[in-house]
């Protein structure tokens, strides 16, 4: 294992705000809002050169009995567990709060290093405001101000760098950061997205067979988008949970940024899992969603859960509305699971390398401009003021998403139906069962004509 570093504190202190500045990503929620991260969420960062730190955002640490809340909680003391450093993130414009007197008994009975991480100095002049975070017990305070990147060199060099290099080999440190990313770059990363309570969480925690994620009824439960690498048949994948898109939501600050983030793991993601409610059919907002992906080019399979609770001529009915309602995936696999049950998980795994296969492989050129000219033969481009367009040459731009580039004389003024054609054309060519190309069109610069 690399070393590994776990942010905790009470909510809205800044351990998401500190994660992103560390990690250097915006992977994590960050609003002034508190109670936006629910599940633990992991992160990487350089301590220099070659040498590789895993961290650990967290939801707040409070007193609240909700049951999503002890299960945060659960998921904290599993990332303290891990973890090798403890950042214990407390804000300097609130002062030492009672809870943290409670947070800091916890932490001392891990027996793990810790530093207090006195975050949000900007405008705070007193030092007595500051100093009184001696009083929770731990010899290691460091100040800064996460969203102004003040003191972080500090908390790397003076703080974090020291022990980690007493604790670990430089070799070590190496060998293994070599060993994470190589693992890293090999796996299929693949985005479970759809509307609340569909079962995504459920979905994720019965493939790594452990309660990773927090799952409830209430929707809305998954707020961020969470990262869980899996091993399977000794292939590295690493599924991510998003937050369930819904046409309205309670919190707009919320429902905003996790709309953002979903939008975003599915441009970052090699695969998508559109997870549909079996019970409540298809939904304007499960093929708004299907669209999206579809104009991505992701390889897209589509999951029904909950295909336990019908009965055989619910089933049948459904099987019916999939044929009118999904024409435009009908390049989609399609899946009927019970995620709580168990069946119908593992045979997605048949899919997702198939279709990851397809849309990464490499597509002769000489083979694309034989489709191209085959798909002009059987149906020319329209005539535009007195002249044919003309599509000369097609190549591949690149793979998942699948693009290919074709280029050619006034292709601006190609119709969308003449260009949906050759997209059917294609994908129907190259046989992408599983995932949708994109095609782009470029205008041929004519050689003859100097420029200025």
């Amino acid at each position: 294992m690399l070393p590994v570093i776990v942010l905790i504190g009470r909510t809205n202190v800044g351990k998401s705000t500190l994660f992103n500045v560390l990690s250097k990503t915006r992977n994590a929620l960050v609003a002034n809002y508190p109670g936006l991260t629910k599940d633990r969420n992991y992160g990487s960062f350089y301590l220099e050169k070659n040498k590789k730190i895993i961290i650990i955002d967290t939801s707040g640490i409070n007193s609240d009995s909700k049951k999503s809340d002890q299960e945060s909680h659960e998921q904290t003391l599993i990332a303290i567990e891990e973890c090798n450093v403890i950042l214990f993130i407390v804000s300097a414009r609130d002062g030492v709060m009672p809870e943290e007197y409670e947070i800091a008994k916890k932490i001392r009975k891990y027996q793990k290093k810790t530093i207090v991480v006195i975050n949000k100095i900007d405008g705070i002049k007193e030092d007595s405001k500051i100093n009184e975070f001696y009083s929770l017990g731990f010899k290691d305070n460091v100040k800064i101000s996460a969203s102004h990147n003040q003191g972080i060199n500090n908390l790397i060099i003076k703080y974090l760098t020291p022990w980690i290099k007493k604790n670990f080999t430089i070799n070590d440190l190496k060998e293994k950061t070599k060993k994470y990313t190589d693992q890293e770059k090999l796996s299929i990363k693949i985005a479970c997205i759809g509307k609340p309570n569909v079962g995504k969480s459920t979905l994720i925690n019965k493939i790594i067979m452990k309660k990773r994620l927090i799952t409830s009824e209430i929707p809305g439960t998954t707020l961020d988008s969470i990262h869980v690498p899996i091993q399977y048949n000794k292939k590295n994948y690493i599924f991510i949970d998003t937050a369930g898109l819904s046409r309205k939501s309670n919190n707009k600050i919320i429902e905003k940024f996790s709309t953002i983030k979903t939008l975003q793991t599915i441009e970052k993601s090699n695969v998508i899992l559109l997870v549909i409610d079996a019970i409540n059919k298809i939904c304007k907002q499960d093929l708004l969603l299907a669209n999206f992906i579809e104009e991505s080019g992701k390889p897209l399979i589509i999951v029904f859960n909950k295909w336990d609770l019908l009965n055989f001529s619910e089933k049948k009915d459904l099987k019916n509305s999939i044929k009118n309602k999904l024409k435009c995936c009908f390049f989609s696999k399609i899946h009927f699971i019970s995620a709580l049950l168990n069946e119908g998980i593992f045979e997605i795994f048949k899919s997702i390398n198939e279709i990851y296969k397809l849309s990464t492989r490499k597509i002769n050129t000489s083979f694309l401009m034989k489709t191209m000219h085959t798909a002009i033969k059987k149906h020319q481009p329209p005539i535009i003021n007195g002249r044919r367009i003309k599509l000369k040459y097609a190549h591949l731009g690149s793979s998942n998403p699948v693009k290919i580039i074709i280029h050619g004389n006034q292709v601006k003024d190609l119709s969308l139906s003449y260009k949906k054609y050759l997209k059917n054309f294609f994908n129907k060519e190259l046989k992408t069962n599983g995932t949708s190309i994109k095609i782009e069109f470029k205008e041929s610069t004519n050689p003859y004509i100097l420029k200025k």
